[in-house]
């Protein structure tokens, strides 16, 4: 694993924390998919074939569904960026599997670039929510998670 790929996890993951703990819901759904993606994406690596891992594809145009409806369903901007981000993602796949000389270092490199572009437009989504002013589901969500807990006893 380089510096660069090593460091994109690392940000990926603050970046998981702050938009959890400081983002609204479309935030913490986009966590929610990022991390699962993430999760996936391990298991993944195992299927190569020929020197081209067909799993990546599927879970990048899997991804990029999610957040264009997430587009479509929240009043955000980010998830646009985003979703532009993993339809560059899959574009530069869909390159590789068509064009041999299309190389692997090229296509992880796109990759990882890419995966800076959403994080950093799920960063600034939160940080544009919290100069509005607007308040973070995170301790909304925990209140009534006790209250609900506190009823049920």
């Amino acid at each position: 694993m380089t510096l660069w790929q090593s460091g994109g996890l690392a940000f990926g993951y603050v970046v998981c924390v702050l938009a959890w703990f400081g983002g609204g819901r479309p935030e913490r759904f986009a966590v929610g998919v990022l991390l699962l993606g993430g999760l996936l994406s391990g298991p993944a690596n195992a299927w190569e074939v020929n020197g081209i891992y067909p799993v990546w594809p599927a879970l990048d145009g899997a991804t990029l569904l999610i957040l264009t409806g997430l587009c479509f369903r929240s009043d955000r901007w980010w998830p646009m960026v985003a979703a532009s981000g993993y339809a560059l993602m899959v574009l530069a796949q869909v390159i590789r599997l068509m064009d041999p000389t299309f190389s692997h270092y090229a296509m992880v490199s796109a990759h990882i670039g890419l995966g800076y572009v959403v994080d950093l437009a799920l960063l600034f989504g939160v940080f544009e929510r919290w100069m509005a002013g607007e308040k973070p589901a995170a301790p909304v969500a925990w209140r009534q998670a006790v209250r609900t807990a506190r009823v049920g006893v």
